[in-house]
């Protein structure tokens, strides 16, 4: 193996001896360039490695007392962590991230916002009553805190019950109350029946408690249920006003989406004024049909008087009862009926290519047009003209400038972000074609250097040989040489005796001499 790696070297210094110094400049420089590619490749990967074994998040957003308990048990357990996020976000070893999530669970951490029930899971004999209630308290506003939290809205809540304590004198007995403020988780909103649902889950798990005694706000300080408290008045006056504008927001919803399936998104908005009947009314009638008699009873008295001074007397007296047909009826007319619409609907015309092609002209919808869209809304939102319903139907033109500007700045960005993503991959063909034709540079350079050419002999003064002509009959006896050795070479015996019979047969000269 030694001797192999010595002629390798040997060779290699050979090749290195025949190379100019341009040769050699250039394949130092790239030797130099591939170790330092190597060297980065090998650190990125170390580096890619590294974050896959650093720290990973255990748990984030947490509270400072939770985050010491966890850290306190990390430390028993002898597992490496770091804090961040100023103490919120426990880091840990990234390989045991799973293995320390199950090591916590098994000691219930991190425990859930509030204590439940458990706090009854160890007895103490010592215990007061006036302690045994406050966590009988304490326990409720747990569990009513989980199951808010529970929410996919609420990220976080507190829940604050008060109960009094109870009296014989029912006038001063106070009614319980409870507030509730809840944090949202990142781009939530609880909503009016959501706000509403968690009232009546609180009012549903405390004796005694009331929908209009739980207040309810979020960690901004704005409240969340009805601010009017007792106040029936006001609470009747919001209600109908909310019932109002959902009502108005619903026959909007419905115009604008069949406007925008029949023209196009954009093109018209719909916009309705609403006015509900909140009165309450019950009436009590009572209708008799003189027309329609029906015969009760009947009763008939005959009367004879007989021997009279004024002679004999016969009287008949008959008395008979009807019933009148009645109708009694108790009507009872519901508040929220609608009483009159007033409909507003702007449509936009159409934007039809000029002669030259570049650009857009308005053309105003046609009256055939407009009194259509004036049916379809007609129909859509139950137009009644008895109750002095209105619509108005106009044709403008909407002003899209924005829309526009928007949709160019859009376009440059787009055309900006391809001209830049043709740039960088023109630059990568550029640095690939530039590599490869180095690289065959190099390989080419360092053939040559291997394989020099033969110097010409007229840089030393020395004239090339000329081939020289070869006559006829040289060329034939060449020819016969050759195929004289061919047949020496394939019948050896036979060319033996041949040449030892000429061996043998006298020369001409000495015959003559004899």
């Amino acid at each position: 193996m030694s001797e192999f790696f010595k002629q390798l070297i040997a060779q290699i210094a050979a090749v290195w001896q025949k190379l100019s110094l341009q040769q050699k400049i250039v394949t130092a420089s790239l030797l130099v360039f591939t170790i330092l590619a190597l060297s980065g490749l090998i650190i990125w990967s170390q580096n890619g490695v590294k974050k896959e074994t650093g720290f990973k998040v255990l748990y984030s957003n947490l509270g400072l007392d939770e985050a010491a308990t966890i850290t306190e048990q990390l430390q028993k357990s002898n597992y490496r962590y770091k804090l961040d996020n100023n103490g919120t976000a426990v880091l840990v070893d990234a390989k045991q991230l799973y293995e320390v999530r199950m090591a916590l669970a098994r000691e219930g951490l991190p425990r859930k916002h509030g204590l439940g029930y458990e706090l009854f899971d160890k007895t103490n004999f010592g215990m007061t009553d006036y302690v045994q209630k406050l966590n009988a308290r304490r326990a409720l506003e747990g569990e009513i805190q989980r199951t808010i939290e529970g929410l996919d809205e609420v990220k976080s809540a507190r829940v604050h019950i008060v109960i009094p304590e109870p009296t014989i004198f029912l006038d001063n007995q106070k009614d319980a109350k409870a507030s509730v403020v809840v944090k949202y988780s990142t781009g939530q909103k609880l909503s009016k029946d959501q706000v509403r649902g968690i009232t009546h889950l609180i009012s549903s798990s405390v004796d005694g408690l009331k929908p209009e005694n739980i207040s309810v706000i979020d960690y901004e300080g704005k409240l969340l249920t009805s601010p009017f408290g007792e106040n029936n008045t006001a609470m009747v006056s919001s209600h109908n006003m909310e019932l109002q504008q959902n009502v108005e927001k619903y026959l909007e919803n419905k115009a604008n989406q069949f406007l925008a399936n029949v023209l196009g998104p954009s093109k018209a908005f719909v916009k309705i004024a609403c006015d509900l009947d909140f009165d309450k009314v019950e009436k009590n009638m009572e209708k008799y049909d003189p027309e329609s008699r029906v015969v009760r009873s009947e009763e008939r008295i005959d009367e004879s008087v007989k021997n009279a001074p004024d002679g004999d007397n016969q009287k008949e007296r008959s008395l008979t009862n009807y019933e009148i047909d009645k109708t009694v009826a108790n009507i009872v007319q519901e508040v929220g009926n609608v009483k009159r619409l007033t409909i507003s609907v702007a449509v936009d015309g159409r934007y039809e290519l000029s002669e030259d092609g570049k650009t857009t002209e308005y053309v105003a919808r046609t009256n055939e047009e407009i009194q259509n869209i004036e049916d379809i809304i007609k129909n859509a939102v139950g137009y009644d003209l008895t109750r002095g319903d209105q619509i108005v139907v106009s044709a403008v033109k909407f002003d899209n400038e924005y829309a526009r500007n928007e949709l160019l700045q859009m376009k440059k960005t787009e055309r900006d972000r391809q001209i830049m993503d043709w740039i960088k991959y023109g630059l990568i063909a550029f640095i690939g074609i530039g590599f490869i034709a180095f690289l065959w540079y190099l390989a080419n350079t360092v053939a040559k250097a291997m394989n020099p050419p033969v110097p010409a002999f007229e840089r030393f003064g020395i004239e090339e040989p000329v081939e020289e002509v070869i006559p006829e009959d040289m060329r034939k006896s060449s020819e016969i040489l050759e195929r004289v050795e061919m047949l020496t070479r394939e019948e050896p015996v036979n060319i033996a005796s041949i040449i030892r019979q000429w061996l043998d047969e006298p020369v001409a000269g000495k015959r003559k001499k004899k």
